[in-house]
């Protein structure tokens, strides 16, 4: 057999004879692909049907780059590829399919436009096919991939599901016959350019000598079931999970611009509404809906879920998946029982649903997130899993009164005194005792005002931070101011909760003492409170410049406002703050600070940045009792101590608590210590 390659002619350039041993087929593609056209609207009509099911519309915020901003997560594939293996594995499949797509548009150009492109000879068919063979070997290589990840590696993160099987079986044969048919066409023609096409080529090659007859039969029958495979294609979509792929960029296009995790205002005041928070499918925002079908069921947002990875009840994939069968199974009942009204003015009776809270989800699984967010923060699809949750969470508490037993207490301490802990109101500046510090009431001159918050005025531990921020302050030069026993609750761990009602009272309280004061800069120690005076305040009028402790100390050293001495401390791990870093993507602060301490040697644990494992006790978690599965914090402080750093610095009041007490249940109190980063600087300033 003689090579292609080399039996070219001098100046003889390639073409492709378009619908090669297919006479007749240009006439009748386009019939055909009118009935796959048109179930696919249909389907895509259904599905908006289904999601109009909601009573409330999303209205985007007028940011002219959203369009953008979509487009580029879609095709530049940054929020797959986050996850390498997979992440290529897709980013093949997608880009092979895009460029196989543009090489179909460039054929149908050609063959029905008159505007000839690659059927006459020119050196683009080069270009042309080289391009398509490479990208259509990707898309095999990412198949595969897929394939052999979900059926012979069986990741544990994957359900293999009826509609998985269908859905790669379908586009491997898509792929595969198309590369089969070119390899027929080489093989019957022989044209001197084949070895250029080199993955049909070497398809080509075991039939090569065979009858050009046989082999034009077999191209018909193949070039028919390719082209049958692929109208089968583009009529599922709307009915198969390749529908993320029109689902998963609108909703990279509505999904919130706000800052991550807020929480959206609950019009308390509205005479008109039925019920708060999220009962029944009905209560859901149509993007909500619409973003049940972008989920792909990868896994991600299981695969980094501390709930899930200590074996809770809750799986925020789940929560997903719930919410679209629900969905789909109450426009099924609606329909049913419209079907079955036999007059008009007939009695409205149930159509037979299940109730979401409770039937479809449990309570178990809605309480036992934290809201660190590591669901959201790792879904390439971009779907908002904590709005569903905590709007679930509003309801059982704002109309059901049904939440855990520990909570009520806590609800008591912030109703009566402002703070979770119950701690007297009048006692919350005593931890200042002793430090002659004045309160705005007493000095209302000020550089910053210094929000302690709750757990910094009450909790024992979390007081010693306190102090050290004083002392850093004090060195630094720094006027700063304090309420005292003014100030309250920031309200997060209520929001978090879901009592609305009581949240908006602590708010209020709060922006009317900080007005009072002329309040325009504050620093807080705590990532809760620093999270929801930033991104949730302003929604009730307060708007202020927030800073984090860490933020601020980095801004101080840097200034040259502080001086640090004393012996090296050795190994050191920092804990991410979930509120820190994946609300706030404040990762590289509190690392900074560290890193210019003498002597110090930073770790990091496996899990760190976006990828950080939870302290278990966001979400209003520090105050419930863990009684299922693995303590997440017994978790976490496993993962710090696998560095072999001795000191596990955090930036943050309740991992300092969950930390600690990970610490203690490993009876390491003697050889290791958790500090604040603030305790770290403080003991090493000079002077």
């Amino acid at each position: 057999m003689n090579n292609p390659l080399f039996s070219m002619q001098s100046g003889e350039l390639p073409f492709r004879e378009l619908y090669w041993n297919i006479p007749f087929g240009k006439y009748l593609i386009y019939p055909i692909f009118l009935i796959a056209f048109g179930i696919f609207i249909y389907g895509v009509y259904k599905r908006i049907k289904i999601w109009s099911l909601a009573k409330r519309l999303n209205k985007p915020d007028a940011s002219m780059d959203r369009g953008f901003w979509a487009l580029w997560d879609a095709f530049s594939q940054r929020l797959v590829l986050r996850e390498l293996g997979p992440g290529l594995a897709h980013a093949a499949l997608f880009f092979g399919f895009i460029v196989l797509f543009i090489g179909t548009l460039i054929v149908m150009i050609d063959a029905d436009l008159g505007i000839a492109i690659i059927s006459k000879p020119t050196a683009f068919y080069y270009f042309f096919t080289v391009t398509l063979n490479i990208f259509g070997l990707a898309a095999l290589a990412g198949i595969l991939y897929a394939l052999v990840r979900r059926y012979i590696y069986r990741s544990p993160y994957l359900e293999n599901l009826k509609d998985d099987g269908l859905t790669l079986a379908l586009i491997f044969f898509i792929l595969f016959t198309g590369h089969f048919l070119q390899a027929l066409r080489l093989a019957a023609i022989k044209p001197p350019w084949a070895a250029y096409s080199f993955a049909s080529y070497l398809l080509a090659l075991p039939v090569w000598d065979v009858q050009e007859s046989t082999l034009r039969t077999v191209h018909a029958i193949t070039w028919w079931t390719h082209f049958l495979l692929v109208m089968v294609f583009i009529a599922s979509l709307p009915y198969i999970k390749l529908w993320h792929i029109f689902t998963g960029v609108v909703n990279l296009f509505f999904r919130s611009r706000k800052p991550r995790g807020r929480i959206e205002k609950l019009d308390l005041e509205n005479e008109q509404a039925e019920s708060f928070g999220l009962a029944k499918i009905e209560d859901f925002a149509f993007k909500q809906l619409m973003e049940t079908d972008a989920c792909i069921r990868c896994g991600r947002c299981q695969q980094n879920c501390p709930a899930k990875l200590t074996e809770k009840p809750l799986n925020p994939k789940k929560i997903i998946l719930g919410v679209k069968e629900h969905m789909e199974e109450v426009y099924r009942l609606k329909n049913r029982k419209q079907d079955s009204q036999k007059k008009e003015g007939a009695e409205e009776a149930s159509d037979g649903r299940r109730n979401l809270v409770g039937e479809v989800i449990s309570h178990e699984a809605l309480w036992a997130c934290t809201t660190c967010m590591a669901c959201e923060r790792n879904c390439p699809m971009g779907i908002e899993h904590l709005n569903h949750i905590i709007g679930m969470r509003q309801y059982l508490t704002l109309m059901e009164s049904s939440f855990p037993k520990e909570v009520t207490a806590v609800f008591k301490g912030m109703e009566n005194n402002s703070n979770p802990w119950a701690v007297a109101s009048n006692k919350r500046f005593d931890w200042a005792e002793g430090l002659e510090l004045k309160t705005l009431a007493e000095d209302p001159e000020h550089e910053i005002l210094f929000f302690v918050g709750c757990a910094g005025s009450t909790d024992l531990r979390a007081i010693k931070v306190t102090k050290a921020l004083v002392k850093i302050f004090r060195a630094a030069g720094v006027k700063f101011g304090l309420l005292g026993i003014e100030e309250g609750c920031c309200g997060e761990t209520a929001r978090r909760i879901g009592n609305e009602y009581l949240a908006q009272s602590l708010i209020t309280a709060n922006i009317e003492t900080f007005n009072n004061y002329k309040v325009k800069k504050i620093v807080t120690a705590c990532p809760h409170c620093f999270n929801t005076l930033k991104n949730e305040y302003p929604d009730f009028g307060g708007n202020f410049e927030v800073v984090h402790h860490t933020q601020f100390v980095e801004q101080l050293i840097a200034q040259g406002r502080l001086k640090l001495e004393g012996e090296p401390l050795g190994q050191v791990v920092y804990h991410d703050s979930c509120y820190l870093g994946r609300y706030n993507d404040v990762f590289l602060p509190p690392r900074n600070v560290l890193k210019k301490l003498p002597g110090l040697q930073l770790r990091e644990a496996e899990r760190r940045l976006r990828k950080g494992f939870c302290c278990g006790a966001g979400g209003g978690r520090m105050w419930m009792e863990e009684k299922i599965g693995k303590r997440i914090n017994t978790e976490r402080t496993e993962q710090l101590l696998r560095t072999g750093a001795r000191t596990l610095a955090v930036a943050c009041p309740y991992c300092l608590t969950m930390i600690s007490d990970g610490i203690k249940e490993k009876d390491l109190t003697e050889s290791h210590q958790v500090l604040d980063v603030a305790e770290i600087v403080a003991s090493r300033l000079k002077g």
